[in-house]
């Protein structure tokens, strides 16, 4: 029985987590475009610029390196969590998961310090 439950928990709670990150992103978006409909309501006009600069999501200039330090730090618990598993059968398909954060981190960290960034308003 926990050989369908493990795996049915594990895959229901990412999908949870990508379900809600997408469910967060698209309320974020709407309350802004709630707002700027309200600003022009009242008001008639609203400035170019504060509609662009909010409606352009600027990050930080280190988000980039942020994203990456975090998905790296997934990968490594992935991997520990794999050496900590006595069976030892566990520690490549574990390694396998842990790859996919990882790499993407890295690529995150990489853009970090190869990309050139943009100003921020």
């Amino acid at each position: 029985m926990e050989a369908i439950l493990v795996p049915l928990f594990v895959f229901g709670a990412l999908a949870i987590i990508l379900v809600a990150a997408f469910y967060f992103s698209y309320r974020k978006r709407r309350v802004v475009y709630d707002a700027i409909k309200a600003a022009i309501e009242k008001t008639g006009s609203v400035d170019a610029a504060l509609v662009e600069a909010i409606i352009r999501d600027k990050v930080g200039p280190n988000a980039d390196l942020r994203k990456g330090i975090i998905l790296l730090a997934t990968a490594a618990a992935f991997a520990a969590l794999g050496s900590s598993i006595p069976d030892e059968d566990a520690l490549g398909p574990i390694l396998g998961v842990a790859a996919f954060p990882g790499f993407i981190g890295l690529a995150y960290v990489a853009f970090h310090f190869f990309a050139p960034r943009e100003p921020i308003v």
